[in-house]
């Protein structure tokens, strides 16, 4: 065999390795890119798939919260009583009644058809309702005999005797003393009782 041929089969196979090389490349990049979009189309369905659980998770959760929300049995109940005839608005705190336990706003407002719901929480419920009255929470504080006397002050003006108290006037201020000459007025039993703890 002469030069001449051994260099055209050489070359022949230089060829054939290179072309073998250059398509095993190509091969293997569409592989790798085919696998690639395999990969991002599984994470994205798994993406999607947890995101609509988790949406329809939240979306069960908010609704069972807030239609499962339920007075509980040590709330306080808070009956706001407005008066338009004295314009006052008196706050009664009460024990919550056995029978409104472990009901929801709707079925309180049921329960309670004339009074406004205003506040709707598991420790503490509140109601507001007008009144085409007075509030029956008026006082007159007076000097009787050395000590403080309260009276209660009458839808027609009158006063009854409300509580005879053990407080002496002699401890009290000269404006005190003054105010008291007249009857000193006070509005709600909260200031009442406010006062008469100043005053002993």
């Amino acid at each position: 065999m002469n030069n001449k041929t051994m260099m055209i089969i050489v070359a022949v196979l230089l060829a054939i390795a290179t072309i073998y090389s250059v398509y095993a490349i190509f091969s293997n990049d569409e592989e790798i890119e085919e696998e690639d979009n395999n990969n991002t189309y599984v994470s994205e369905l798994i993406e999607d798939e947890c995101t609509e659980e988790y949406k329809e998770e939240q979306e069960n959760s908010t609704t069972v919260t807030s239609t499962e929300e339920k007075i509980s049995a040590n709330s306080q109940l808070i009956l706001k009583k407005y008066y338009a005839k004295c314009e006052h608005t008196i706050n009664e705190y009460v024990e919550m009644p056995e029978e409104l336990v472990n009901m929801t706003e709707e079925e309180l407002k049921l329960e309670y058809p004339d009074w406004e719901v205003i506040g709707f929480e598991p420790n503490k419920v509140t109601l507001y309702k007008e009144f085409d009255d007075v509030c029956g929470e008026h006082f007159k504080l007076r000097i009787e005999e050395g000590k403080i006397v309260i009276y209660l002050v009458n839808q027609d003006g009158t006063e009854s005797l409300y509580e005879k108290t053990d407080i002496s006037s002699e401890y009290l201020t000269e404006t005190d003393l003054i105010n008291m000459q007249d009857g000193l007025e006070i509005f709600g039993k909260e200031e009442l009782n406010k006062i008469i703890e100043d005053f002993e």
